[in-house]
């Protein structure tokens, strides 16, 4: 018959250990990896492609990226929920703040990263976990965590002019600059995605529109010193659109679905306003016919995925390998796009003191390219 050991037996004490360092080998795999400390660098990636200046490895699911006044480059991970501070030339890690542990939370999603014209602060919109994060730069300094029960933050987007902060959920908040208090809620239902023009004097927003015996995409503009609609007018597609930006000098709207690039002239010709009757409604006039490219965007990239040149009349775009692609000219264009083929991306963000193009990989990487040639506007 078997002999049992006892809880001070030393047979015990040896299958109490091996069972504790077991459950700790456990506890090691289970937890999300923790990724390069402060002063620690990057790995870095070899690679034949003239296109690409630098990469290196950069586990823990890469998102939103950003470029700071010094060209650091700040980018998020989504596994663990943390802002790195690279330096561009080595890959050290300058910098690294984790925004939320995973004991406590996992659904930062870090969907985009924008910087104010300083690059003083960063905005992070962190998708469904309902909530916005507002950073110091340099220091990655937590400034404040805006939070919106119930709503998914798809993009935050600082006012040039210093005096708002946009925030996309549900509905478009209006914030002041420092992210303390909400303004006041735009009156636009389903917005998809918005920008400000680089005066700060407009705000775009692209959502659904019912037009009766269809839905179908409008942009919408405000005025934002009172916050008035200025126009809604169609973007001539029923696409959901993933983002936008002003481009050439405000004279276009640039906008975003998954396998298409809108532009949409604003100020191609001078502005009209028309009287629809008595009573009726104002609008501003700015017509036109919209142009379209047939694009193949990454099928995992998010809202960061175009990005704008140091002359503001082109725009890059990262884009995977397809054979499909289309153009379509409706009026006048103002913006040269060019494509970075063949690049899985989920972010881009433009260097302009080294015309380069930063870029995160879901699969694991953080890539600095040379800037594509862009395509001759006809």
């Amino acid at each position: 018959m078997p002999t049992r050991s006892s809880k001070n037996s030393p047979t015990h004490s040896r299958t109490r250990l091996t069972l504790l360092a077991l459950l700790s080998a456990a506890v090691v795999v289970a937890s999300p990896p923790i990724q390069a400390q402060n002063g620690e660098a990057l790995t870095v990636v070899p690679s034949r492609d003239k296109k690409i200046v630098r990469r290196w490895s950069l586990p823990g699911d890469p998102r939103g990226v950003a470029i700071g006044s010094d060209g650091t480059i700040y980018v998020g991970l989504a596994e663990p929920q943390a802002v790195l501070a690279v330096n561009p030339r080595t890959g050290a890690v300058r910098k690294r703040v984790v925004l939320d542990s995973a004991a406590i939370a996992s659904t930062k999603e870090l969907v985009t990263f924008r910087t104010n014209a300083d690059r003083t602060r960063l905005y992070i919109a962190n998708g469904s976990d309902e909530s916005a994060t507002i950073l110091a730069l340099p220091s990655l300094e937590v400034i404040r965590e805006i939070t919106m029960e119930g709503e998914t933050i798809r993009d935050v987007v600082p006012d040039p002019r210093r005096r708002h902060l946009y925030v996309l959920g549900r509905k478009v908040h209006v914030f002041d600059a420092d992210g303390d208090t909400e303004l006041r809620e735009l009156n636009v239902d389903d917005p998809m995605a918005i920008a400000v023009s680089s005066t700060g004097s407009t705000l775009a927003i692209i959502a659904t529109e019912d037009y009766g015996s269809a839905k179908g995409t409008a942009v919408v503009l405000f005025d934002t010193t009172s916050f008035a609609e200025i126009a809604r007018d169609p973007l001539q597609t029923d696409q959901a659109i993933e983002g936008a930006m002003f481009a050439a000098r405000d004279m276009s709207l640039v906008a975003f679905s998954r396998d298409s690039l809108f532009e949409k002239p604003v100020t191609s010709r001078p502005m009209s306003i028309k009287d629809a009757g008595e009573g009726g409604p104002m609008r501003v006039d700015i017509g036109d016919v919209v142009n379209s490219n047939h694009v193949c965007f990454p099928e995992r990239s998010g809202a960061q995925i175009v990005a704008a040149l140091a002359n503001d009349s082109q725009v890059a775009y990262a884009e995977r390998r397809c054979s499909a692609s289309g153009t379509f000219s409706g009026s006048a264009r103002n913006v040269m796009t060019a494509s970075l083929y063949g690049v899985d991306a989920y972010a881009l963000a433009y260097d302009k003191a080294s015309n380069t193009l930063v870029a995160t990989d879901r699969a694991g990487f953080l890539t600095i390219y040379t800037v594509p040639r862009a395509a001759v506007v006809r």
